[in-house]
């Protein structure tokens, strides 16, 4: 029994350390997620300052390439609004895994749960879109398509 008490201390000194490495972790993220969300690149504010088709010279439909060109620049202002959201989630759905590996997901709020739920549907739902858009793209190139299972996998390569 000597052997045993002796132990236990350790282990409660472990446990206290793990559990002030799993709070000053997810107090970390979650100022990364205020910081993104109130930067000019956060997902509500990326798209919020856009050029009109005007800014871009030749009148209304005046220039094919400046009609091009403004397509091109709408397109690219899209795609960093659905990377910063997409950023914004992961952040928020990594600090809510550290809280679900701190206290257990059973013990974790029913919303928290909902909103982990919700964080990988969109995920999923961008997934597809982006595995969507690359078989489209292999097919117009009468290439093999690129098959990914795995949720983030955009690169188009080879699955390792």
């Amino acid at each position: 029994m000597g052997a045993i008490g002796a132990v236990a201390p350790q282990a409660v000194g472990d446990l206290i350390t793990e559990l002030s490495s799993f709070t000053k972790f997810r107090d970390r993220i979650d100022g990364l997620l205020r910081d993104l969300k109130a930067s000019p690149a956060g997902p509500g504010k990326v798209g919020e300052d856009t050029m009109g088709r005007d800014r871009f010279g030749g009148g209304e439909k005046g220039w094919m390439e400046a009609e091009a060109l403004h397509g091109s620049y709408f397109a690219v202002i899209k795609e960093l609004e659905g990377l910063s959201q997409l950023l914004s989630d992961s952040i928020e759905g990594m600090s809510i895994a550290v809280l679900a590996s701190h206290k257990g997901y059973e013990n974790v709020d029913l919303d928290v749960r909902e909103r982990m739920l919700a964080i990988q549907g969109s995920t999923e739902t961008h997934h597809k879109a982006e595995q969507a858009a690359a078989d489209a793209a292999a097919a117009k190139e009468h290439k093999p398509s690129v098959k990914s299972n795995k949720p983030g996998h955009t690169s188009g390569g080879t699955v390792y």
